[in-house]
């Protein structure tokens, strides 16, 4: 049987689309993004904030109204909502259906620089972005602002990342969480973001608010 280079490049692109789609379940209610990139400043914007991550964790586990997720972290539905819309606007959550969800099966952090012959460049940062994981819920990788060492989940994020790993078809070295996800981020921005990006389309919305 004769395989052309197009066929074997189309399979394999379908292959890595495979790989992304396994980091969430299934869902009758909503088809999530394979991958996100999220602006540095809107991603640092909403996990510095502690109510923001849990408010994520609850909707990977599945939690997806406002007022479930207020009752579960013992906060107003107001303040809630509030949170809500700024996530949303950052692109980690969709409203769908009166309900939330994860925006995207993985997500990646992103800066925009222009050299000086004009040429406008995506800088994709390895040390941080975000995957939901069937145990923890949510996993946030905040780069400078990880404290792997003194983190009482250590060894639970080194497993996830480690899992995530695996779904990913993703060999990794270190032992370390952070440096074990920059790992991975380096290799599939190589072999599948990049892709990706080339056989999609970027979408710019200006926001006015």
């Amino acid at each position: 049987m004769y395989w052309s280079r197009s066929t074997a490049i189309i399979m394999n692109f379908q292959h890595n689309i495979s790989r992304l789609k396994a980091l969430l379940p299934a869902s009758n209610e909503y088809e999530p993004d394979l991958v996100r990139l999220i602006n540095v400043r809107s991603f640092e914007e909403c996990t510095r904030n502690e109510v923001r991550y849990k408010i994520m964790a609850l909707i990977a586990r599945g939690v997806s109204t406002a007022s479930a997720i207020a009752n579960d972290i013992g906060i107003g539905r107001t303040a809630v909502y509030r949170h809500l819309n700024i996530m949303e606007r950052s692109g980690f959550v969709v409203h769908h259906n009166n309900r939330y969800y994860v925006a995207a099966r993985l997500f990646l952090v992103y800066d925009v620089g222009i050299d000086s012959d004009g040429t406008i460049k995506i800088k994709v940062f390895c040390d941080r972005g975000g995957f939901v994981d069937g145990e923890l819920g949510f996993v946030l990788v905040k780069g400078p602002y990880c404290k792997c060492e003194v983190c009482d989940l250590y060894e639970q994020c080194l497993a996830a990342v480690k899992r995530l790993a695996k779904k990913l078809d993703v060999v990794i070295r270190s032992e370390h969480p952070l440096q074990a996800f920059k790992e991975i981020v380096t290799a599939i921005a190589q072999r599948d973001v990049v892709n990706l990006i080339k056989r999609g389309y970027l979408v710019l919305r200006m926001e006015t608010d």
